[in-house]
């Protein structure tokens, strides 16, 4: 804990990690005082390290191989691809090609480029041409190269059965498919296609001639956490059509209601690419104000102004008192319904921050026309429909972007239509039933029966990518390609068109789900070809996309440039305003009466709806909150776990109506009081070695009845249970030791902040450290690139993407649980969080950590065999081949960024499950896979500045630090890190360690460290 004083301001921080610190619990200081962890320096047997023998070598050279030819396949049999920005007729060995495409990991369909070494994918980076990610992309999308060489993945279609499951060939599949498609349609029973949601209008075009084919076929397309409420919320203030994209750039004011829009709702890389331009440290531009009002901690709480604890079934009240006293102050037409509260009231029964509230009120009505209410996707759609009514009173549909809307292929299916949908099950009116890469069975709520009913189809089909909780039911499994062996179109944005195309050739027998349509479409079990969806794609685009551009080009170099370029923009026109119907506001049902608890479940972080449990990468990046890997938990108030004597780690029991379940607890300061929050995904029973069991299944308390949403019980009852469970959370692991001085924040300078009206008056209010330093040694000199870097806390939101790009690009291994347990975790990047005040209501910063590449490196004069040494470019480099494992430089890095290879954790996780091919195809060749004993480190990604210093070398000019991206940067959608040429007067980052707001941690020791901090700027009201 850190206990700092402002000097400027006066006021006293009090800065902590966790409740241990905060309630100066010894252990928590204990362990910052101890270099290593309790268990990581255990002995180990060996009999625990999983030694590969030779055969095991053997066979795995073997595979590899194997592997890589196909690969390398010639892929004009298969349709043509073209690389971005360069178009070599071979893939030359040792050289790296870019693909354009588009990333499916979520429904975003954001643009990506597939970087390629030798035929293998190993690398995904955002589209800078894509106008929106705009060379961005999320941890989901970085780790989805490894989704493509899990080696549980489906390898051929299989006949499943009681008596076991056996492998089938396609043949056979196409030739008893079509028969039983033909005798459904024939007999007029039901072809039922459970779809995610399509963004592909091929992909509906297929489903539509599939239709036209079978005519008793029907698509229901659903997402867990995509139910339609804002576009239905929509439809009822104003028109048909879908909810207006918003401009968070060019909003001064932001009310966020449990909405994490910075995270994981919406098209979060570009929201948090508009939202950053308003909080840019380094322009000193003027900032934009975010209040939130949530019932737990999320990233974005964190990045708050200021931040409200309020249960999410109460936000229907808090949107109509909010609309109660704004019309009031500014004689709006628009009117709350009858019988609601005063806000004071209400504030006072909710127990909230009454002159937060005030603030937030006057700030909307100070800066109309300018700020903008946002309500989260998970509430319920009458809360939406106040929101429209807010915003429009105040003139903040001007914040609409309806030149943008996003476009929806096929329309969600509805409650009373999967009701529907199972009630023809039961009663023996379906004949077919196709899952369409879905898992309803685990996704669904339970009291639907849809596992039930399922078993009454006389045929299922499960399309997927590997096994799941449905494809056991199922009759046929059959495997489909993943994304980077696949051809595909989407269009989620009015005149935006993207493809995807392949970038290897499929590792197993496996088909494009579309094209396996496509061939049942055409009732010839002999039509498949491999060609068939990319020459489909094609023709749809000639007839359709090519027309309507009017291109002066020829249709194949169209088509070229588009694959080139991976997106084709069309203008489209902006549909007219329509009016606001006041009318919508008296449809706006009475809440229900709350309970005093309430659930409220939520998407994770990492894994999604869990169709990412089996990506050890995701599983194993901290929670960005919490920052527990690995698991799921509810997060309880302290003032909750005191009430039930609960403390972390207990088990809780939670139960709904009939259903209940049992959770770990996790006590998160800023919980709102009465409100239990779980995410759903986890506690799956068949997602593969590595996903199936890790946490806690909470959709099994889901109920397609909830009184207020199906995310949301204010019915909920909780109770102490028996046992305990344990969490690991990497936030207390490699801690800086802090507690030798009283006032150790303001000495060290770890975090440090002011406000933006302190900034405005007093340009250099950050205390800079002017000590002269004394050392034995000669500073070095640096006479050509001095490489350093600089993040910017006000952009910085805790996404994670930067970890996760790290990880990938350098071959950082997983090592499980147990071993995280033990401090033991890889990954060189990590993201910091820490809170000031109270636990109740508590600010948060966020900080990524990693090798700050001292000039003075503590580390470098304590290693006995010189493997941590100096570069003449100020790189802190690691000889891997040197190293000895004594660890001493870890022992003596103040900042905690080394990682040490206590085992081969590619061979000891999951019993080598990651040393299984076809994994080994996904490594960097550029970086070295460390092995035991060893230690390793950030190395600024020291492969990209050598591959810009050849590129220089060989175009015969000087090496220019604009030249260089490192994994973290590329990928930071908020463009808070900065990297370069420190000895370059004119370079950004030289300009980053000249800022007034700029800072060094741990100066105080005179490492000399290369990375600048801007501190944190908060936009709150000077008397507060």
């Amino acid at each position: 804990m850190n206990n700092s004083k402002n000097e400027s301001s006066g006021k006293d921080y009090n800065y902590w990690r966790s409740l241990k610190e905060l309630n100066n619990n010894p252990e928590a200081f204990d362990q910052k005082a101890n270099e290593f962890m309790k268990g990581v320096t255990d002995d180990f047997e060996i009999s625990g390290m999983s030694p590969v023998s030779r055969r095991k070598f053997l066979a795995l050279l073997s595979a590899s191989v194997a592997f890589a030819a196909s690969s390398c396949t010639n892929y004009h049999s298969h349709g043509e691809i073209i690389p971005y920005n360069k178009k070599p007729e071979e893939v030359t060995p040792g050289i790296p090609n870019l693909y354009a495409s588009t990333c499916t990991g979520c429904s975003n369909a954001c643009g990506i480029l597939i970087k390629t070494r030798e035929g293998r994918p190993i690398k995904v980076d955002g589209n800078p041409d894509h106008p929106v990610n705009k060379g961005k992309i999320c941890a989901i999308g970085q780790a989805s190269v490894i989704n493509l060489y899990d080696p549980n993945r489906l390898k051929t279609p299989v006949a499943i059965s009681q008596e076991g499951n056996s492998s089938i060939n396609w043949k056979t599949v196409d030739e008893g498919m079509i028969a039983e498609l033909e005798k459904a349609s024939s007999s007029g029973k039901q072809i039922a296609i459970i779809s995610g949601r399509i963004s592909s209008p091929s992909e509906k075009m297929v489903l539509d001639n599939f239709i036209a084919k079978y005519p008793t076929a029907r698509v229901y397309s659903y997402e867990l956490f995509e139910n339609g409420v804002r576009n239905a919320a929509w439809n009822r203030s104003y028109a048909p059509g879908s909810f207006p994209l918003i401009q968070w750039d060019q909003a001064k004011v932001i009310v966020s209601l449990e909405g994490d829009f910075l995270a994981n709702e919406g098209h979060a890389i570009e929201n948090i690419q508009m939202f950053s331009k308003g909080r840019d440290g380094f322009l000193n531009k003027d900032f934009n104000r975010l209040y939130v009002v949530e019932a737990t901690m999320t990233p974005t709480g964190m990045a708050a102004d200021y931040r409200l604890r309020l249960k999410p079934d109460r936000q229907l009240d808090f949107v109509l008192s909010l609309m109660n006293e704004i019309g009031e102050r500014t004689k709006s037409s628009i009117k709350a319904p009858s019988g609601t509260s005063s806000l004071k009231d209400f504030v006072k029964n909710e127990n909230m921050l009454a002159g937060t509230v005030e603030h937030l009120v006057q700030d909307l009505i100070d800066n109309r026309g300018s700020a903008i209410v946002y309500a989260g996707s998970l509430l319920p759609e009458d809360v939406h429909v106040a929101v429209n009514a807010l915003n429009e009173m105040l003139g903040n549909t001007r914040l609409y972007r309806t030149d943008q809307a996003e476009v929806l292929q096929i329309p969600f299916a509805q409650k009373q239509d999967l009701e529907n949908l199972v009630g023809e099950m039961n009663k023996g009116n379906v004949q077919v039933i196709i899952h369409y890469d879905t898992n309803p069975i685990f996704d669904l709520p339970q009291d639907y029966g849809y596992a039930d009913a399922l078993k009454k189809v006389p045929f299922s089909i499960a399309m997927l990518e590997q096994e799941n909780e449905t494809s056991a039911l199922c009759r046929y499994a059959l495997p489909i390609s993943h994304d980077f062996e696949s051809w595909g179109d989407f269009n989620t944005r009015m005149g935006i068109f993207s493809l995807r195309q392949p970038v290897i050739y499929p590792l197993y027998s496996t088909r494009q789900k579309e094209a396996i349509l496509l061939s049942w479409a055409s009732g010839d079990s002999k039509f498949y070809k491999d060609t068939v969806y990319h020459d489909f794609i094609m023709n749809n685009w000639e007839k359709g996309l090519f027309a309507s551009a009017k291109s002066p080009l020829d249709f194949r170099t169209f088509w070229l440039t588009a694959l080139e370029n991976g997106v084709v923009v069309l203008p489209e026109n902006a549909p007219a305003p329509a009016g606001f119907k006041a009318a919508s506001l008296s449809e706006i049902k009475p809440p229900s009466k709350a309970g005093r608890y309430t659930l409220y479940l939520k998407g994770n972080y990492s894994i999604g709806d869990g169709r990412y449990a089996n990506n050890g990468f995701l599983q194993e990046l901290p929670h960005p909150v919490t920052k527990v890997v690995w698991d799921n938990y509810a997060f309880i108030s302290p003032k909750t776990a005191e009430e039930f004597g609960l403390e972390m780690n207990d088990m809780v029991e939670v139960k709904v109506g009939s259903r209940k379940q049992e959770f770990p607890v996790f006590i998160q300061p800023g919980t709102a009081d009465g409100a239990v929050v779980v995410e759903l995904g986890y506690g799956r029973r068949k997602a593969g070695e590595v996903g199936t069991g890790t946490g806690v299944n909470a959709n099994i308390l889901m109920s397609k009845d909830a009184p207020v949403t199906p995310f949301i019980y204010n019915d909920a009852q909780i109770r102490k249970a028996s046992g305990a469970y344990k969490l690991v959370t990497t936030q207390e692991q490699h801690t800086i030791e802090d507690t030798r001085a009283k006032d150790a924040h303001k000495r060290r300078g770890i975090i440090r902040e002011g406000t933006v009206d302190e900034y405005k008056k007093n340009p250099g209010f950050l205390e800079k450290e002017e000590r002269e330093k004394i050392s034995m040694n000669k500073n070095p000199e640096y006479l050509g690139v001095k490489w350093a870097m600089g993040i910017d806390l006000n952009k910085c939101v805790g996404c994670n993407a930067c970890v996760t790009a790290c990880d990938i690009e350098n071959n950082v291994p997983v090592v499980g649980k147990e071993q995280v347990d033990k401090g033991r975790i890889m990954h060189w990047f990590r993201v910091d969080r820490y809170y000031s005040g109270t636990a109740e209501d508590p600010v948060s910063y966020t900080q990524p950590m990693l090798c700050q590449h001292c000039d003075t490196a503590p580390c470098e004069n304590v290693c006995p065999v010189a493997a941590t040494t100096h570069s003449p470019d100020g790189l802190n480099q690691m000889v891997y081949n040197r190293c000895v494992g004594t660890r001493y430089c870890s022992n003596n890095c103040p900042y905690k960024v080394r990682r040490f290879n206590f085992f081969n954790f590619r061979d000891h996780f999951a019993d080598g499950y990651y040393l299984q091919e076809p994994v080994e195809m996904v490594y960097n060749p550029e970086v070295t896979v460390r092995s035991r004993g060893v230690m390793e480190k950030c190395t600024f990604c020291v492969q990209r500045i050598m591959q810009a210093r050849e590129n220089a070398i060989e175009e015969n000019r000087e090496l220019k630090g604009s030249d260089v991206q490192t994994a973290c940067q590329q990928a930071c959608p908020s463009e808070a890190i900065v990297f370069g040429d420190a000895n370059d007067p004119d370079s950004i980052i030289s300009k980053f360690r000249a800022h007034n707001l700029g800072y060094h941690v741990l100066v105080d020791l005179n490492t000399r460290p290369n990375i600048t901090y801007l501190a944190k700027l908060r936009n709150i009201h000077p008397e507060v």
